[in-house]
């Protein structure tokens, strides 16, 4: 088996490119996310909106809207947009929190899709290293003795797998890890879309209940 020495020694122009290029920006993407997402996990979202209403039905409105300034979640500003409209009509109230939803969604998703794009560009840039590859081994075979061919020829097709194995070996990385921060991340939406619901619901009501009341 090839050392990594031998391989970057012997892996020609596309392999660094992969190597150096796409991998770090898989990687850093990758790591970035999961430190995102990780931390937004963490916060139970449903809790916090159970926590909010408690303060609203309590009449601790700025209590309630200093805690969201203090959570980092996203489900705190949804229910901060919520609460600024807390007084005013059903559209209002409806039309802040779905802004801020529209808003908070691609904040969560985002760079995630670039991962599979990635893939694609490590597979070719892969491929193209592989033909190089075979390319020399078989120009190599020009004008060279019967004893040198198959070191040319070994040399070149070596070269054309090493692009093949580190192409798909970075394409499958990028694919786990889109598949993996996906995941999280619509976990996340789901959560929050059915605590905004929950808090629009219960701002909504009190709305009707304080006219009624009038």
């Amino acid at each position: 088996m090839e050392s990594i020495y031998d391989i970057f020694k012997h892996g020609g122009v596309p392999l660094y490119l992969n190597v150096l290029i796409v991998s770090v920006i898989s990687l850093a993407i990758i790591v970035e996310r999961l430190i995102v997402l990780i931390r937004h996990a963490r916060i139970d979202a449903e809790h916090f909106t159970t926590t909010m209403i408690k303060f609203v039905k309590q009449g601790n409105v700025d209590q309630a809207m200093k805690l969201c300034q203090q959570t980092g979640h996203p489900i705190a500003r949804v229910c901060r947009a919520g609460l600024q409209k807390a007084n005013g009509g059903i559209v209002e109230i409806s039309a802040a929190i779905d802004e801020e939803m529209m808003r908070a969604i691609p904040a969560l998703e985002k760079r995630v899709g670039a991962l599979w794009a990635l893939a694609n560009i490590a597979t070719l840039i892969g491929l193209i290293g592989t033909i190089f590859g075979l390319i020399t081994s078989f120009k190599g075979l020009a004008g060279v003795s019967p004893e040198e061919k198959t070191t040319f020829l070994a040399a070149g097709i070596s070269e054309a797998l090493n692009n093949t194995a580190v192409g798909l070996t970075i394409a499958v990385g990028c694919m786990i890890g889109h598949l993996l921060l996906t995941n999280m991340s619509k976990k996340i939406v789901q959560s929050m879309e059915l605590n905004a619901s929950t808090l629009e619901n219960f701002l909504i009501q009190r709305g009707i209940s304080n006219s009624a009341e009038r």
